[in-house]
């Protein structure tokens, strides 16, 4: 029994001895490495989300700001447009007053002008856009006219431009329409419209004069109309003669 007393004092002392030596004794470092490497991402993600509450009311303002600068340049631009479409506006306004013209900015689709003239019960609309030098009245072009003087008064406008400045003529192209009236005031009226229509369509103060000065009713319409019969005549004045005798 005191053998086995002393056995058990024994094996109490050294274990007391080997957990003050394990006491004694320094720590691995693998298991520092391990607090280590668990700590730093635990950290990392608690800054991580500190961080983006953080960064997002800037980043909200980041925003706000490249919008207000998107908008600015824009009111700029419309501030500065408004004086050109004003302009815009009064160019058409003028254009509608003075002529008829039509011209479209899409590709493929040409500019014109129509014009109407008259003479008598004779009225003639054309439209002149651009061409080869092509002139047509009631589908027919001109060279089909047989009469020489009619011929030389068709074409009267067309050599005042060639004298002006040559090779307008030939960069447009001339459609009339006449009704009514006899053979002379239908070509008088288209004589007129091709006169009117080059005019508008190339837009010319200089070319205008010339008109004018050759020629009046080149374009502005005649208005004198004959007068009507009376009674006891053969026309307006004539009267029957009577004799007293």
């Amino acid at each position: 029994m005191v053998i086995l007393m002393v056995a058990k004092e024994v094996k109490k002392a050294i274990e007391k001895k080997v957990k003050e030596v394990k006491k004694d004794a320094p720590k691995p470092e693998k298991k520092s490495a391990k607090v280590k490497v668990e700590a730093k991402p635990k950290v990392k993600e608690h800054q991580s989300k500190a961080e983006t509450k953080a960064l997002a009311p800037t980043k909200k303002a980041e925003a706000k700001k490249e919008v207000k600068a998107k908008v600015e340049p824009k009111v700029e631009a419309k501030r500065e447009s408004a004086p050109t479409k004003a302009k815009e506006k009064q160019d058409k306004v003028a254009d509608k007053a003075t002529s008829k013209t039509k011209s479209t900015g899409k590709k493929g689709k040409k500019k014109y002008v129509l014009v109407k003239a008259k003479r008598k019960t004779a009225v003639a609309t054309a439209k002149i856009c651009d061409g080869k030098g092509r002139i047509i009245i009631n589908k027919k072009p001109i060279t089909v006219i047989d009469n020489k003087h009619l011929y030389n008064l068709v074409r009267e406008p067309l050599m005042l431009v060639d004298n002006f400045k040559k090779g307008l003529i030939d960069n447009v192209d001339v459609e009339i329409a006449v009704r009514g009236g006899g053979f002379m005031s239908q070509t008088i009226a288209s004589r007129g419209c091709i006169a009117k229509g080059i005019v508008e369509f190339y837009g010319d103060d200089k070319l205008k004069e010339l008109f004018m000065k050759y020629d009046k009713s080149l374009l502005v319409d005649d208005a004198r109309r004959k007068e009507a019969k009376k009674q006891l005549g053969t026309g307006a004045r004539a009267k029957k003669q009577r004799s007293k005798r």
